[in-house]
C-alpha cells in the first residue's frame, strides 16, 4: 500500500491561497449518483422498471436493500431550499398524498408477492420535504404498510428527517414506538438574522429543548443538517452556529454549501445576491468547520458529512466502508435503493430510475396500478467501473487499483490511459498520491475530492476541470 504518512486531518485556513478559493467555488457535480441525473433519459412506460426489478431480484435475491420514502409537503416555505415540495396545512390535501403513498406501497408489495420475491429491506428513510408534517396516524399507517415487506425490528437503521417546528414530545415517543431509531433535524443556522432571511425561525432554545437527553435516549443517533453561504452569515455567526452545534453534540452532521439558482428555484429570489457572504468566505467557513468538529471529536466523512467516532459512519470510515446514495454518505449497510413516492430516486443493479415531479401525474398513475417512473438510465459496463473508482475515492478516499483489475478484468493503466496524466497532475499538486496498487487523497484533495472525481467522469465537457492548482 501506499505510505500513509499520518498527517493532520484538516488543513490551516492560512493555508487557504487565492487558487483554493477558486477552485472550491468551482460549480460541479457531487456525485450522488454516477452518471449524474442529467444524463438520465425521460421514459413513457414503467415496463423497463418492472422488469429491471425483476432482473435484479433474479440476479441476487438477497442483497441487502435501502427502502427511501419521499414525503413531499412542508409547512412553511424555506427561501433556500432547493427540494421539489409543496406547501400545503390542509389536512385532507396531505391525507390524499398519505393514501397515494399506502397505494404505491402496496403495489410493491404485489409485486414482490406475485413474483415470489422475500426482499432484504436493511434500511428505511422517510424524507421529503416534511416527513413530520404527516400526523403520528398517517405515519403509522405508513409503517404498518411497509410490514407487510419490511421486517421492522431486524432493520441495521429507520430514519427520518424532523422539522423541530413540526413536533411535540410526544411524537417522538410515537416515532420510536414505530421502529425508528435515528432523527434528522434540518437545522440549517442557529442565527437569528439569518433564519429570517431564509424564512425559517426555530430558536436555538427550541431544538435545545426538543432533543434533551430524554429525547435523545430514545434513539441511537440525531442527525443536524446545516448550510454555509446563507443570506446574512458572516463567519463569526457561523463560527457561533458550529459552537452550539458542538454543544447540543448530535451523532453525525452534514455541512453543505447553500447553492443560489434563482434561475431554477424562483422561490430562491426572496433571497437577495447582497445578503449572501462573500465566495471567498465560503471555504473559510468549512476550513475552519471542519476543524472545530474534528478537534470536538468528529470523523470527516466522504465529501461534507462529520459522524462522532463511536457512530457507525465513523466506524465505516474506518474501516473503508463508506458508501453513497441519493442521500449523502452511509455506512455501507446497503448500495442499491428501491424508492417510493413522487420525484424519488431509485438505484438497483445497473439502473437509475426516478419517479415523476408532478403530484397529479404521481396520483393519477397510481390510480391506474402504474409505477409512476419518468425517468431511467441504465449503466454500461463502463459507466459501473467509473462509478466503483468515483464512489471508492469521495466515500473512503482510496482507490484499490489492483481490486478494480481483479473485479472487472481490466488493466488500470492501460484502460484509464487517457486519465493517468490528469492524475500524475493531482500527484504533483498535493492531491493524492498514486502508485500502480493504489490511488490515496492526501489532506489537501480532501477538499476538493468531487474535483478529482471528475477524472472518471466521461459525460463534462470542461476539460479544464482538471486544471487543479495546489497551494
Amino acid at each position: 500500500m501506499l505510505d500513509q504518512v499520518l498527517e493532520k486531518e484538516y488543513i490551516e485556513p492560512s493555508q487557504i491561497s487565492d487558487s483554493f478559493i477558486s477552485l472550491f467555488n468551482k460549480p460541479g457535480p457531487y456525485y450522488s449518483s454516477y452518471p449524474v441525473l442529467g444524463e438520465w433519459k425521460n421514459i413513457q412506460k414503467n415496463i423497463d422498471y418492472i422488469n429491471a426489478l425483476k432482473t435484479f431480484f433474479k440476479n441476487d435475491p438477497n442483497r441487502p436493500l435501502y427502502l427511501y420514502l419521499h414525503i413531499p409537503y412542508c409547512a412553511k416555505l424555506c427561501y433556500y431550499c432547493s427540494c421539489r415540495i409543496h406547501i400545503s396545512n390542509k389536512r385532507e390535501t396531505i391525507n390524499s398524498f398519505v393514501m397515494s403513498l399506502l397505494k404505491e406501497i402496496n403495489m410493491l408489495n404485489n409485486f414482490f408477492k406475485e413474483n415470489n420475491i422475500s426482499p432484504n429491506f436493511k434500511e428505511v428513510h422517510l424524507g421529503g420535504g416534511t416527513p413530520s408534517h404527516l400526523t403520528t396516524d398517517e405515519i403509522k399507517l405508513i409503517v404498518d404498510g411497509l410490514n407487510q415487506f419490511v421486517n421492522i425490528k431486524k432493520l441495521k437503521e429507520f430514519s427520518m428527517e424532523i422539522d423541530p417546528r413540526t413536533v411535540n414530545f410526544d411524537d417522538f415517543d410515537d416515532y420510536a414506538s414505530f421502529g425508528v431509531d435515528r432523527i434528522s433535524f434540518g437545522v440549517q443556522d442557529f442565527d437569528k438574522n439569518v433564519q429570517e432571511k431564509i424564512n425559517r425561525i426555530q430558536p436555538f432554545k427550541l431544538i435545545e429543548k426538543i432533543i434533551k437527553q430524554e429525547i435523545q435516549k430514545k434513539f441511537k443517533g440525531v442527525n443536524f443538517d446545516l448550510l454555509y453561504g446563507l443570506p446574512g452569515q458572516t463567519m463569526e455567526t457561523f463560527r457561533e452556529t458550529i459552537r452550539l452545534t458542538k454543544l447540543l453534540s448530535p451523532e453525525r452532521i452534514t455541512l453543505i454549501k447553500y447553492a443560489h439558482i434563482p434561475n431554477i428555484r424562483k422561490h430562491m429570489r426572496m433571497i437577495k445576491d447582497s445578503d449572501l457572504p462573500s465566495e471567498k468566505d465560503l471555504p473559510v467557513m468549512f476550513v475552519e468547520s471542519t476543524e472545530a468538529l474534528i478537534e470536538a471529536g468528529y470523523s470527516w466523512v466522504g465529501i461534507d458529512h462529520f459522524a462522532k467516532n463511536n457512530d457507525e459512519l465513523a466506524i465505516a470510515k474506518k474501516n473503508k466502508k463508506v458508501y453513497r446514495n441519493f442521500g449523502g454518505e452511509t455506512p455501507g449497510f446497503t448500495k442499491d435503493i428501491i424508492s417510493l413516492g413522487p420525484t424519488s430516486t431509485s438505484s438497483f443493479g445497473e439502473n437509475y430510475f426516478q419517479a415523476t415531479y408532478s403530484l397529479p401525474e404521481y396520483k393519477n398513475n397510481i390510480e391506474n396500478n402504474i409505477f409512476p417512473i419518468s425517468k431511467h438510465y441504465k449503466l454500461s459496463r463502463d459507466d459501473v467501473i467509473r462509478r466503483t473508482c468515483n464512489f471508492s475515492l469521495q466515500c473512503n478516499q482510496i482507490l484499490d487499483i489492483k481490486s478494480i483489475n481483479k473485479k472487472y478484468n481490466i488493466n488500470f493503466a492501460e484502460y484509464f490511459k487517457e486519465e493517468i496524466p490528469k492524475i500524475k497532475l493531482l500527484e504533483e499538486k498535493g492531491f493524492l498520491s498514486y502508485n500502480n496498487d493504489f490511488i490515496l487523497v492526501k489532506t489537501l484533495g480532501r477538499y476538493f475530492i468531487r474535483h478529482i472525481c471528475q477524472i472518471f467522469d466521461t459525460f463534462l465537457d470542461d476539460d479544464a476541470s482538471y486544471q487543479i492548482h495546489g497551494n
